[in-house]
């Protein structure tokens, strides 16, 4: 007999199929070969259909039916499983002529969701995937995921879908790379060689900053990697699963005491994508909570704190910050003030802003009516700060 809710070997065998990801970079020809290889016993999965414009994926050819339908391309599987192969651009240049994916001779920067893009799926009753990648490249390279070094295969897996791919930021090539455990992760941080990334400086920076957010995001993935280049990668910083990447002229902490690493590591932390129209709630909490951790962890006295706060609130008043989406500049310094504020209030409810992201972070998004219903809950009582915030928005 087997428990409640426990499947047995042969029910698993019918429910899960294998997907196998695979990748090759060319550098020379600044594109990446890619394969998904599917396996299974009695078609499980029936088909997917990949968001792949023709301008950046192309030559797909597999088994069972492969068709382009303008930018989708959809894959009739087998029922025993077969591949899929295709070649997908890796460079992606933007208005400023900066990159925020790049291959070279020497290394490459990317999303590994750039190369394996979203895709819709079919599938029998409670199929699900067990998937995993593996990368290769040019035989002196190195090359880093969220999952691990791609020394050996990887599995890859997402608790929240039943189609897995993998997603997060990627580097390969001739690499300069410092490793830690810090609070309980696996902190991988990676650059080109001769980029001028101070490695070590980050390393230390996080040793008195993470476990602060760690107490925060308990949730925060167990492996965490950070990538940083110089010129010509885009001079800001960029969040995904498990990763980020921040240009090496980013400072750990800047003039207004905010600081770009924590305000990315808080959107690797929380994960959960804004509804629309709620952006102001992810970037003003990471900014918001960029400020508070240094506070936290000492890296900022509380006299410092709060004029820092006060000249947020003083420029975003200058500059007509709102609540907005998407939320940049001013705008997020609006949002983070606003959780200050919020976050005060909650105090002398007897309460704080920690215990509002405990229960927001299990949300399926960041909206404005799941925050107000958290927060009045907590306080028992409507927030003034929400209403006077919201009411300018």
């Amino acid at each position: 007999f087997y428990a409640i809710g426990t499947a047995s070997a042969a029910q698993q065998a019918t429910t899960t199929y294998q997907v196998h990801y695979h990748a090759n970079l060319i550098p020379l020809a600044k594109k990446a070969e890619l394969e998904i290889r599917i396996t299974q016993a009695r078609g499980q999965l029936r088909w997917l259909e990949f968001s792949a414009p023709e301008s950046r994926f192309y030559e797909f050819s597999g088994d069972g039916k492969v068709e382009r339908r303008g930018s989708r391309v959809h894959w009739q599987i087998p029922a025993q499983g077969g591949s899929l192969r295709y070649f997908a651009l890796i460079d992606n240049q933007r208005a400023n002529d900066s990159y925020d994916a790049r291959i070279t001779p020497d290394w490459a920067i990317f999303r590994l969701g750039d190369l394996f893009p979203p895709a819709r799926s079919s599938t029998g009753n409670s199929a699900h995937s067990r998937s995993s990648l593996m990368m290769h490249g040019p035989d002196d390279w190195s090359i880093e995921t969220p999952y691990g070094s791609m020394i050996e295969t990887r599995a890859v897996d997402n608790p929240k879908r039943r189609f897995d791919r993998p997603t997060g930021w990627a580097i390969a090539g001739k690499l300069a790379i410092r490793r830690d455990r810090i609070a309980n992760r696996k902190v991988t941080i990676a650059s080109p060689l001769g980029q001028g990334v101070r490695r070590q400086d980050l390393l230390a920076f996080l040793h008195w900053t993470l476990p602060e957010l760690v107490a925060v995001y308990p949730t925060l993935p167990q492996r965490l990697l950070i990538i940083s280049a110089a010129d010509p990668m885009w001079r800001g910083g960029l969040s995904g699963p498990a990763s980020f990447y921040m240009h090496a002229a980013r400072p750990l902490i800047s003039e207004d005491s905010t600081s770009p690493p924590l305000h990315e590591l808080v959107h690797v932390a929380t994960s959960t994508p804004p509804a629309d129209g709620d952006d102001w709630i992810a970037e003003g909490l990471a900014e918001y909570y960029s400020i508070e951790i240094l506070r936290r962890s000492g890296g900022i006295s509380l006299d410092h704190f709060k004029r820092a706060i006060d000249k947020m609130r003083a420029r975003s008043e200058r500059g007509g910050g709102r609540l907005s989406d998407p939320s940049k500049g001013i705008d997020s310094t609006r949002a983070a003030v606003l959780f200050h504020d919020l976050a005060e209030e909650l105090v002398r409810h007897g309460s704080s802003i920690d215990a509002v992201i405990s229960t927001l972070s299990k949300q399926n998004e960041l909206n404005r009516e799941a925050l107000e219903a958290i927060v009045e809950g907590l306080m028992k009582t409507p927030s003034a700060a929400l209403k006077e915030g919201l009411s300018e928005k």
